[in-house]
């Protein structure tokens, strides 16, 4: 398992693995992702040096963000901050704590930085706040966004 930045060649394969999670958590009733996704916000994401992909052998299994904010829902952060989005493991690979090599991987990324990592999630997806609860990270709250809550945590 390898973890780099993306390329402009990856594009198409980060497009696929996002649809193919965004429709496997629709299909377990979470829609906080829109389907199918825009090749040219992925396009941007990469330009911006913020996409990173995961690699099994040489095939893209996952794809996550990692960019620089100031802001997050409500909250007023510091602004030496990271977010961590967009974590997308293809449903075939899940389960197999890939998700635990990006979370570390980012975290990493942030004390190198000196910086503090902020990340967020639906707040009905129990699993994946339980996920990041053991994973370090301190949970700061339900906020809202657009229709639905977003549970927000940080890792300092």
């Amino acid at each position: 398992m390898k973890i780099r930045l993306a390329t402009s060649n990856d594009q198409q394969q980060m497009v696929n693995v996002l649809n193919k999670a965004t429709l496997g958590l629709q299909a377990k009733g979470i829609y906080q992702w829109d389907y199918p996704w825009d090749i040219n916000k992925i396009v941007t994401e990469i330009k911006n040096n913020y996409a990173y992909v995961l690699l099994l052998d040489e095939d893209i299994v996952g794809t996550f963000c990692i960019k620089d904010i100031d802001a997050l829902s409500e909250l007023t952060i510091d602004s030496k901050s990271n977010y961590l989005s967009q974590i997308a493991i293809l449903p075939e690979y899940q389960g197999n704590n890939y998700g635990s090599e990006v979370t570390d991987f980012a975290c990493s990324f942030a004390k190198e930085g000196n910086k503090t990592m902020y990340l967020d999630c639906w707040a009905g997806n129990k699993k994946l706040i339980d996920f990041y609860l053991n994973h370090g990270f301190e949970y700061l709250g339900d906020f809202p966004e657009e229709d639905y809550f977003i549970s927000i945590f940080i890792f300092n």
